[in-house]
C-alpha cells in the first residue's frame, strides 16, 4: 500500500513538472483592447490582463497578485498614460502605445476607439523587440483593422455633430471628420455643473440639422446615460450610448466595434 502511495505521489509530481515546463511565456496587459491584440498577435504566449471590469482604469491600484504577474512577465503592453502603475513597471518591459505611435503624454489615452489609431498601433508591432511575433496573425489581425477602418469611415461626410460627456471619444471623432461641439467632463472624475448642463442644451436648441447632432455618452456609466437623456430631450436630439471597451477580459474587439458603429449610423437614420 505504502508502495502504491509513493508511486501515485511520484507521479502526480512529475506530471506537475512537466505542466510547468510546458506553460506559455507570460505578457501582460492593462485593458481589453490590447488583450485582444496580444492575444491574436502573440498566440505563444499566455496573456494575463491586469485591469478588469468594474475597475475603473484612470484610479486603479494594483493587486499583490498583479505585482506578481508584472515581475514574472516577459513584456507589458500599456496605453501609457491611462494606467496609474505604468511608471512601476520597468522601462525594458514597457511597451507603451501612445510611445509607439510617437504621441505625448498628455494626450487623450482612448486610443483604441478610433480604428485607424488602433491599425497604426498593430502596424508597428514588428518593431517591438523581445517578443516573437506570429507575422501570418499579425497580418491577418492588420487586414481586418484595415477592414474596420474603412467602415468607420463610412460617418465621414454625414456632417455628423457630437457633445460629449466623457472625452473617452476624442479619437473617434478626430480621425472619422465628426465635429464636436462641447466636451461637457473636461477631466477624470469632474462633475458637471448646472450651468454646464444649461449652456449644452441652450447650444443644441440653437443648432440646425438637429438630426445630424447626437449626445454620445459611455453606455456603461448610469449616470452619464441619465445626463445625456435629459440633454436629449430638452434640446430635441438624439442620445446614443457607445461601448468604451474597457468591460472585458475576453471577446472580439472588432465585433464590438461594429457594434459602436451601426449604434452611431442607425441614430442618423
Amino acid at each position: 500500500m505504502r508502495l502504491k502511495v509513493f508511486f501515485a505521489f511520484l507521479l502526480a509530481l512529475l506530471l506537475s513538472s512537466c505542466g510547468e515546463k510546458g506553460e506559455k511565456p507570460l505578457v501582460v496587459t492593462s485593458v481589453f483592447p490590447l488583450t485582444w491584440v496580444v492575444k491574436e498577435v502573440y498566440p505563444s504566449y499566455g496573456v494575463y490582463q491586469v485591469i478588469k471590469p468594474p475597475a475603473n482604469p484612470h484610479l486603479y491600484d494594483l493587486t499583490p497578485k498583479d505585482a506578481l504577474k508584472l515581475s514574472q512577465a516577459q513584456k507589458v503592453f500599456l496605453i501609457g498614460n491611462l494606467e496609474p502603475f505604468a511608471s512601476k513597471v520597468s522601462e525594458d518591459k514597457r511597451v507603451e502605445v501612445i510611445k509607439l505611435l510617437g504621441l505625448p503624454p498628455s494626450v487623450n489615452p482612448h486610443l483604441w476607439l478610433s480604428p485607424k489609431r488602433w491599425l497604426n498601433f498593430a502596424l508597428l508591432l514588428p518593431k517591438v523587440e523581445g517578443i516573437n511575433l506570429d507575422r501570418q496573425r499579425w497580418k491577418e489581425v492588420t487586414e481586418k483593422l484595415k477592414e474596420l477602418d474603412r467602415e468607420y469611415s463610412k460617418l465621414k461626410g454625414l456632417n455628423l455633430k457630437v457633445v460629449m460627456i466623457h472625452p473617452a471619444f476624442v479619437w473617434l471623432c478626430k480621425d472619422y471628420d465628426i465635429g464636436v461641439i462641447a466636451i461637457l467632463e473636461t477631466k477624470e472624475g469632474l462633475g458637471i455643473s448646472p450651468k454646464t448642463l444649461v449652456n449644452a442644451v441652450e447650444t443644441l436648441k440653437g443648432l440646425k440639422e438637429k438630426n445630424k447632432v447626437l449626445v454620445l455618452y459611455i453606455s456603461t456609466n448610469p449616470k452619464e446615460e441619465e445626463i445625456a437623456k435629459e440633454i436629449s430631450q430638452k434640446a430635441g436630439v438624439k442620445a446614443v450610448g457607445l461601448d468604451p471597451l474597457v468591460g472585458y477580459t475576453e471577446g472580439d474587439y472588432i465585433k464590438l466595434m461594429e457594434e459602436n458603429l451601426k449604434k452611431l449610423l442607425n441614430a442618423l437614420r
